[in-house]
């Protein structure tokens, strides 16, 4: 009997991945370069990130983790809040949802689509750090685990933020960044955590950004501040938290 549940429910659910990965195409194909998305996911994190860092004397290699960490989170975090007002403000999100498909395979499907986008972002300043600025990889474990967990963990921050009532994407561009702002000067992107003052490293311990970032300088040979197995139990424990809180946030819309 058993054995008979689980065979019938195994293809519902490859199903709803495949849905989900349906999904996930049609936003990498729709929004990936869309002006608004590469200019806060790419663009915005670069120039900031050097506005703060040129002419302090540190050295470059130094720099790339927060480089990689910056351009993860703002990336990641672009996809959904662009895309899901956008939707909403357009009714074809309804629509989706009218299909056979159930909103934690939707939400599934617009995580996968902002993890892959701020994965090929935050991978081009580590291949840049490398080849050109003597970077080098001291912990394979620890990197991949900063970039995969990462972005997974933010790609479900963006999805959250997307949830608010807001009517159009730069409304809740506004919400993000009111959010994104301060996380990223409390994560160990620009001040190492142990620098900081005691309130800041309070909040860096609420911060997802600040397990990303810890993992990121430990791949790269630096002093990490919380240490591996937190930051991935952390990041993991956020990531189920934002993605559960997307869906709940979704089910009252039409309420």
């Amino acid at each position: 009997m058993d054995s008979e549940v689980f065979e019938a429910r195994e293809p519902a659910l490859l199903d709803g991945l495949r849905k989900a990965w349906a999904i996930a195409g049609k936003d990498m194909r729709i929004y990936y370069l869309q002006p608004a998305v590469l200019i806060f996911g790419l663009v915005f994190p670069i120039a900031i990130f050097f506005a703060f860092m040129i002419g302090r004397d540190v050295q470059t290699a130094s720099l790339f983790p927060g480089l990689i960490a910056l351009t993860l989170f703002f990336s990641t975090t672009t996809v959904a809040p662009f895309s899901v007002p956008w939707e909403r403000m357009n009714r074809t999100f309804e629509r989706l949802l009218f299909a056979p498909v159930s909103l934690p395979m939707a939400v599934l499907g617009k995580v996968i689509s902002a993890f892959l986008f701020g994965l090929a972002v935050s991978l081009v300043p580590l291949v840049l750090g490398l080849l050109f600025f003597g970077s080098h990889i001291q912990d394979y474990g620890a990197l991949v685990l900063g970039i995969i967990l990462g972005n997974l963990c933010l790609a479900n921050m963006g999805m959250l933020i997307s949830t608010v009532r807001a009517d159009t994407p730069p409304k809740v561009m506004m919400v993000l960044n009111v959010v994104r702002l301060p996380l990223m000067f409390m994560s160990g992107i620009f001040l190492a955590i142990p620098t900081l003052p005691y309130w800041g490293r309070v909040i860096a311990w609420f911060s997802p950004v600040s397990y990303a970032t810890d993992l990121l300088y430990k791949g790269l040979g630096f002093q990490d501040y919380f240490g591996i197995v937190i930051s991935v139990l952390m990041l993991l424990a956020f990531t189920v938290v934002m993605y559960v809180a997307s869906v709940l946030r979704m089910r009252t819309w039409n309420r």
